[in-house]
């Protein structure tokens, strides 16, 4: 596990600093203006249409895009000026990082990211991580290929926990698992949470799941954030909150604002 002590400026307990962040394609501005503050150690849920600027976001926080203006900052280090850094501290599952490599098993699959991370224990780095992930030990030396969708699902949540990250940035994370693994994949995001103080970037369309682990949610529309705050705000129950996070996707937004 990577020292806390090895990163200098994390003394605000944020986890995830945003000021400003913008994002521009030629005449197109994907992301507006984003201000957040996350504190480590939080679920912390981002909702969104399709296209309303949430992968765009992730891609800059992970410093996979470069932002246009505005800085955005994990435990104290900047995106765009200290990448490297950035990249010791996070783990990713999103669109692009689903399609496991089909012709290794889990095994393989994960053990390549291990060595190449040089963890120590390799082998008994990733059986942890799989027995984490919950798959079954008897389907690890089966080709990732022959996989349901929720056991490729599985494996790149493993990969994206492998070297124990301080924050996750999880995009559609429990997609095409059944019930009883998505529950078994919250209770380990929670014990994550409240054991290694790991802070959860939640993507999701789920306003199930954004309910039952997120107490703070930012929503964006159009580029814009058109809500932060407490999930419980947005309704006592499932159907009102699905009903003002409706509200919210839908508003227009002037475009002067």
């Amino acid at each position: 596990m990577t020292n806390v002590s090895e990163f200098p400026g994390n003394a605000a307990g944020y986890a995830v600093e945003m000021d400003g962040l913008t994002r521009r394609f030629g005449d197109f501005t994907a992301v507006h203006g984003i201000t957040m503050r996350i504190p480590k150690g939080h679920l912390y849920g981002f909702l969104g249409l399709n296209g309303a600027g949430k992968t765009t976001t992730i891609r800059m926080l992970t410093t996979l895009l470069p932002p246009t203006s505005g800085t955005a900052k994990l435990w104290g280090h900047n995106v765009a000026d200290d990448p490297l850094a950035v990249r010791r501290l996070i783990g990713l599952v999103s669109d692009e990082t689903s399609e496991s490599q089909s012709g290794w098993t889990a095994r393989e699959y994960l053990l390549y990211f291990a060595r190449i991370r040089h963890l120590p224990e390799p082998r008994a780095h990733v059986e942890k991580l799989l027995d984490d992930v919950g798959l079954d030990p008897a389907f690890r030396g089966k080709l990732i290929g022959t996989y349901s969708t929720g056991m490729k699902r599985r494996v790149e949540i493993a990969r994206a926990l492998m070297g124990q990250p301080k924050v996750l940035f999880l995009d559609e994370p429990t997609r095409g698992l059944d019930l009883p693994a998505k529950r078994e994949m919250w209770n380990l995001l929670r014990r994550l949470a409240i054991d290694e103080n790991v802070t959860t970037f939640l993507s999701s369309h789920d306003s199930h799941e954004i309910r039952s682990l997120c107490n703070e949610i930012s929503v964006i529309s159009k580029g814009r954030l058109v809500y932060t705050g407490a999930t419980r705000d947005l309704g006592d129950d499932l159907d009102s909150f699905e009903e003002n996070l409706i509200a919210l996707l839908t508003q227009p937004i002037p475009s002067s604002v």
